[in-house]
């Protein structure tokens, strides 16, 4: 018990916080607090105080006739209905990521702004400080045109305009990812937004270094999947075969500890487009932290945390985590990448469940209250995101990751988790349902309050 006390314990700690992990992440946890105000033009935000295009609290706002029909209309029509006007301007994009490390992004913006003579101005925001610099600028009356999202979340959402508000355009078409759609909508309202056909976006999957494998006379996780066979049970296998033959002290390590739930569509607390909710009563959130217990008390799963490099000297089989990784231009694996041994596959299948592909950064793009040029956004969106924009078969490591890529984007499952993933404490040990269901329970005010604070958040847009 006193072990299972430890496994939960950091849930009540973090359950008003936020882990930021993945595009672009550090080796550390950075954590905002869900409820920071943000002031526009001397008051504090609100989710109603949404702003009209021309009046949206930024000055000098530039603003265009919407194209008709732009959803439908080829790049080459819509550029070709694009207003004047835009011509000569400029648009601020806010990332944690330097542009580099979007593969080949350079070349795709420097494409478009000789295209529609739009300029951009890319700022890298510390990844740690991203979100309080993004409202400290907003207060300034320096707002972005575009920022990225890393979860739907209320806190999050209620500094930025709906699309359709800002821009004119309502991105209800096809060509949109109807699932970040859904996930950033707020009474019928949109927030954040993606393509359907891009590159940008960061489904979780599982790494391996094909050496290792090879070198460990192990099937190969890509055949298995390709046959049909790479299931839930064959990968812990493989970890049990894996900790046999090699001796490590663990076999897989784990982005986020609690991911087990999100390949199923669990998280402690979801969002479906109306409100919060709290699902800790949930009887499969306890059998999925048993069976998280299970895999630490077995050294299947490493009880550290997103230890990259210990997956390029052979320490783990498996590192799960968002496929951003993969991408050439990306520091993470860099020595397994160099060699051409990075591979993934996409989260095995678990028997008598429905799977997930977990977003665990939503990698979504919306228009903060303050934008000047919220008219060019549009236009910008349709052509940075566009994957037939870049070079597909340099974009990843490697052609397999690529197919996996396209694998996870063509599945309707995709799981937005909103940020509240509540990592477990250190221990060593599992806990039976019944000592689960108890430190539930203890974490419940906690949790509670969290969805209560964001639900009223929400009710004020």
């Amino acid at each position: 018990m006193k072990n299972l006390k430890r496994i939960l314990c950091l849930l009540l700690a973090m359950a008003l916080v936020f882990a930021f992990v993945g595009c672009g992440e550090k080796e550390t946890t950075s954590t905002v607090d869900d409820d920071w105000a943000i002031e526009v033009e001397g008051g504090e935000v609100q989710g109603d105080s949404q702003a009209t295009s021309g009046s949206n609290g930024g000055g000098n706002q530039l603003t265009a006739k919407p194209t008709k029909d732009a959803d439908s209309l080829s790049w080459k029509e819509l550029l070709a209905q694009m207003p004047k006007n835009l011509r000569g301007s400029t648009i601020k994009v806010a990332s944690w990521n330097p542009i580099k490390d979007v593969t080949g992004a350079q070349k795709v913006i420097d494409s478009f702004t000789k295209e529609t003579g739009i300029k951009v101005n890319w700022e890298e925001i510390d990844y740690e400080n991203y979100e309080t610099t993004i409202a400290a600028y907003i207060n300034a009356g320096k707002s972005p045109d575009v920022i990225r999202y890393q979860h739907s979340t209320a806190a999050k959402m209620q500094v930025a305009q709906d699309l359709k508000t800002a821009t004119g355009y309502d991105f209800s078409g096809d060509i949109w990812d109807k699932s970040t759609r859904d996930a950033f909508t707020v009474k019928g309202k949109v927030y954040g937004i993606n393509l359907k056909n891009t590159f940008n976006m960061q489904p979780q999957v599982m790494f391996y270094s094909a050496k290792n494998i090879k070198n460990n006379n192990m099937e190969d996780p890509y055949t298995l999947w390709k046959q049909g066979k790479w299931t839930y049970n064959k990968f812990k296998e493989m970890c049990l075969q894996y900790l046999e033959k090699s001796g490590s002290t663990a076999a897989w390590m784990s982005s986020y500890q609690l991911d087990y739930l999100q390949w199923q569509g669990l998280d402690l607390v979801t969002y479906d487009g109306k409100q919060y909710k709290s699902n800790l009563s949930d009887p499969k959130i306890v059998t999925a932290i048993q069976e998280v217990c299970n895999n630490r008390a077995s050294s299947i799963m490493a009880t550290t945390m997103r230890e990259h490099d210990k997956l390029e000297d052979d320490t783990y089989l498996f590192f799960s985590g968002n496929i951003i990784a993969a991408r050439r231009t990306d520091f993470h694996f860099t020595t397994i990448k160099s060699e051409g041994n990075l591979r993934c596959v996409p989260l095995p299948t678990i028997q008598g469940v429905t799977n997930y592909v977990p977003m665990h950064e939503s990698e979504a793009y919306g228009i903060p209250k303050g934008a000047k040029n919220p008219a060019a956004v549009y236009y910008y969106l349709r052509y940075y995101l566009n994957a037939d924009n870049y070079d597909a078969k340099m974009f990843f490591a490697d052609e397999q990751i690529l197919e996996t890529y396209n694998w996870c984007m063509a599945q309707k499952n995709k799981f937005h988790y909103i940020g509240n993933t509540f990592e477990m404490a250190d221990y060593t040990r599992s806990g039976t349902a019944a000592q689960v269901k108890t430190q539930l329970d203890k974490i419940a005010p906690t949790v509670n309050a969290y969805v209560k604070n964001a639900n009223g958040i929400i009710a004020k847009f």
